[in-house]
């Protein structure tokens, strides 16, 4: 990666100064990496049983949410079953550019943003079995999160003056601006889903998802330093969408200690208004536009199997892939719908041991590739248990990920502000690490 540099002609004090042109102070806010703010998160969440193996369900039944990873393994459901859960999402997000001295040495990559948000999500489900034997349909409803919008940013820009208070100069430090951008909304599907025996050996699946939600943005600058113009505004958007999509799915139990698993969900064209409101101080103006538009997310396969080995506790293994051609994304909102973005596979893996007392430890790994940027990817490393509460067992699950990037900057940063005291890139290194924590509680009877 090619990137320019910082030029210092000022001396080591503008050195120390430039390097902090941004201050970036967290506050309470929704979560989420900056890559998939447009078109949603690929980190999805869906019940801690299935998070603590790495997001796995394609091979393993998961209550009702089994709509989304698989439908065909609502078979396994021999009464009635019901899930819920909530996982808080904390997200951090640095930001890094290289930092050289007056005689252009490195120095060292200066932060020069950083941003700590939260946010929350849950989910629902609910499975029940009709009837017996190789006639007997399972039925599944369930309420999901499928792709969150969230994303928050907030930073103050001071001037890298390095002049001192009261030498004649602007005051070193002087708040310029206060520049933010937040994203909210969530894409839910409601769910409802079927299954049936086809042989002794098979099961086939399918289910009907309506997705809505709507997402918004918000980008605004305050100008504080009362010099020249006076550049505040303020940028919204809001998008509301509603579409169809199906999933079938096929589950093949090869033996007593072997399931393989397949799922296909069709493309979901998603529409709805889209409303952009802008406003300005200098000159004073505002626009409040409507028009219709959608996004047309593409189909996507998933496959994956679960093998129980020959030993005296109960452990499962869990192996599956899922693969969605992002570059078939239409985008209703550009004059040209066709995207830039770049096909991705998500590889899931995890385990499950049980001891004795029938609690279970649980394990996984889960690498997806981006579908902003060919050179991303998010890793994720997961653990979980659970415990019999009441009438039915409590889960948990906690996941650690990271996700790099090279990305433009959020706003422009002043190319000349004091002089030509400093110069930067037009990209900045972005480190995205998120933690969740989730619980969910499954009943059956």
């Amino acid at each position: 990666m090619k990137t320019s540099k910082y030029s210092f002609p000022s001396g080591a004090a503008t050195v120390v100064t430039a390097a902090l042109i941004s201050l970036a102070v967290a506050g309470q806010a929704v979560a989420g990496p900056q890559m998939t703010t447009r078109y949603g998160d690929q980190f999805s969440w869906i019940g801690a049983e299935s998070a603590a193996m790495g997001g796995t369900g394609t091979a393993i039944y998961r209550g009702g949410l089994s709509n989304v990873f698989n439908p065909a393994f609502l078979v396994v459901e021999t009464g009635k079953r019901i899930d819920g859960g909530i996982v808080l999402n904390q997200e951090h997000e640095d930001r890094f550019q290289p930092l050289f001295d007056s005689f252009d040495s490195w120095v060292i990559d200066a932060a020069i943003a950083s941003n700590r948000s939260h946010s929350f999500q849950s989910d629902f489900g609910f499975a029940k079995r009709v009837g017996s034997g190789p006639r007997a349909v399972a039925f599944g409803v369930s309420l999901t999160d499928r792709l969150p919008f969230n994303y928050s940013f907030y930073e103050e820009l001071r001037n890298p003056s390095p002049y001192p208070p009261g030498s004649g100069e602007p005051a070193r430090d002087m708040l310029i601006s206060v520049r933010e951008r937040k994203v909210t909304g969530t894409l839910h599907a409601l769910s409802f889903g079927a299954a049936a025996e086809a042989s002794e050996k098979v099961s086939i699946g399918a289910a009907f998802h309506y997705n809505f939600g709507t997402r918004n943005e918000a980008v605004s600058s305050i100008d504080l330093d009362n010099a020249g113009t006076n550049d505040s505004y303020r940028n919204s958007q809001e998008l509301k969408l509603s579409g169809l999509s199906a999933s079938a799915g096929l589950r093949a139990s090869v033996n007593e200690r072997l399931d393989l698993g397949f799922a296909v969900e069709s493309n979901l064209k998603s529409t709805g208004d889209w409303r952009q409101e802008t406003f300005t101080v200098s000159p004073a103006a505002a626009t409040d536009t409507t028009t219709s538009a959608y996004y047309d997310y593409p189909w996507c396969a998933r496959a994956g199997l679960a093998f129980r080995p020959r030993n005296n506790l109960p452990t499962v293994f869990t192996f599956e892939v899922e693969y969605r051609p992002w570059s078939e994304l239409r985008d209703g909102t550009l004059d040209d719908p066709s995207t830039l973005l770049q096909d991705a596979a998500d590889i899931r893996m995890g385990v499950e041991h049980t001891f004795y007392n029938g609690m279970p430890l649980r394990f996984g790994f889960r690498h997806i590739n981006s579908y902003a940027d060919r050179d991303a990817g998010l890793t994720a490393f997961t653990a979980g248990t659970a415990a019999g509460v009441g009438a039915g067992r409590l889960s948990a699950s906690v996941e650690l990920t990271k996700l790099s990037g090279v990305l433009a900057h959020q706003f422009p940063y002043p190319a000349a502000y004091f002089g030509d005291a400093f110069v930067t890139d037009s990209y900045a290194r972005v480190e995205d690490t998120r933690f969740r924590v989730g619980v969910s509680y499954s009943m059956e009877f």
